[in-house]
């Protein structure tokens, strides 16, 4: 992703929303193989706060930060999360789910997934490692969705692992975009190819020059001297 400078005095809202997703989108997988709806409230509720509020808060951070992608898919996830959280608390209270809600839901997870799709393809721009946590995701969503409308079971396990491995992809994006920012140094590898740097730094540049033009009418004038 596109990190703006710190000339507007906001800090990279990306670790966080990179954290916010690989601990929610982890726990989903974790609930989807190894646990019954009936077990679920940790979950849920962790899903309402850190994969909904905090990755909604992540993605209108990263609009006045300046990145478009992460801005849409940490707001979008957040909102998707939230949701997740709410509708299946009020499952819980149910005796039972109907068809038609059942229905409902994996529709929700379809449409979804196909939204993170087009997110997925839009992050071959970015650096890899979040575009393997959208790769999978999206996998995940699309995958819980058919086995709820089929009930196939193998396709919900088979969901589980997809969220497992996104949530620890995610996990390690988080952990080496904080662990540069404040080393100074890109010690950790996130995937950035050599056109993704080179365009950050271009962006980087004119972001500058628009925050300071007495700058760039120096820089001109150096020139022409």
């Amino acid at each position: 992703m596109l990190r703006p400078g710190k000339d507007k005095g906001l800090a990279s809202p990306i670790p966080l929303g990179l954290a916010a997703l690989a601990t929610t989108t982890f726990l989903m997988g974790v609930a989807f193989i190894f646990q019954p709806l009936s077990s679920w409230s940790p979950y849920l509720l962790q899903a309402l706060l850190f994969g909904g509020l905090a990755e909604l808060l992540a993605g209108m951070w990263a609009f006045a930060y300046g990145d478009a992608l992460a801005a849409t898919a940490f707001s979008f996830l957040g909102v998707f999360f939230g949701w997740w959280g709410l509708a299946h608390m009020r499952l819980l209270g149910l005796t039972a789910a109907t068809a038609a809600t059942a229905d409902g839901i994996a529709l929700i997870f379809i449409v979804t997934g196909v939204v993170t799709l087009y997110l997925w393809i839009a992050s071959f721009y970015e650096f890899i490692a979040f575009n393997l946590a959208l790769l999978f995701l999206w996998i995940a969503f699309g995958l819980r969705g058919i086995a709820m409308f089929t009930g196939v079971d193998v396709l919900t396990i088979i969901a589980g692992i997809g969220a497992i491995i996104s949530g620890l992809i995610a996990a390690y994006a988080s952990f080496a975009a904080i662990y540069n920012a404040t080393s100074l140094y890109e010690d950790m590898p996130l995937g950035e190819s050599a056109a993704v740097r080179d365009r950050a730094e271009h962006d980087e540049m004119e972001r500058i020059r628009r925050i300071h033009p007495t700058n760039h009418v120096t820089d001109k004038a150096s020139v022409h001297a």
